[in-house]
């Protein structure tokens, strides 16, 4: 069944609301990514599987639910400061894989341990999850302030 391209489907909706749906999910969402990126980082919990989840799974379900909700936006009347190609697929899908991607291959190599840095750990446990999620957030609030001029219209 092919999905609604003007509608998130249920559980895209529930995880954008989850992330930064409102200002208290968003501030939730980043001082506990800042807090736990930077504890993982500095080595004060050295599992692999932490650092999976902070800097590969968080990050991936917010790029995600980023760029799928630029492509739904982008079927109502709201202007978007992406390129055209990035807002109908296929480019969007390929946006999404290139980023994650991406991931998967820096995270490939911190848990291998080539890069153990302690700065790269905290570029892709904090710098990069919290930009993730703050593009989430304005997103939403771009698209909230442009609904309510139109519901004001």
């Amino acid at each position: 069944m092919a999905s609604d391209p003007k509608n998130p489907s249920k559980i895209m909706s529930l995880l954008i609301n989850a992330s930064a749906g409102t200002t208290a999910n968003y501030q939730l969402n980043f001082f506990g990514q800042l807090i736990m990126g930077l504890v993982y980082s500095l080595g004060y919990l050295p599992f692999n599987a932490v650092g999976l989840l902070l800097g590969f799974v968080m990050p991936g379900i917010w790029v995600f639910s980023t760029y799928r909700l630029i492509r739904f936006a982008s079927h109502q009347a709201t202007p978007l400061p992406f390129p055209q190609w990035m807002q109908k697929d296929p480019g969007n899908i390929l946006i999404i894989a290139v980023d994650l991607f991406f991931l998967a291959i820096i995270w490939t190599l911190i848990l291998s341990g080539i890069f153990d840095k302690t700065w790269v750990k905290i570029l892709f446990t904090v710098a990069f999850p919290l930009l993730t999620l703050s593009m989430l957030r304005n997103l939403l609030q771009l698209l909230s302030k442009d609904g309510d001029e139109n519901n004001e219209a």
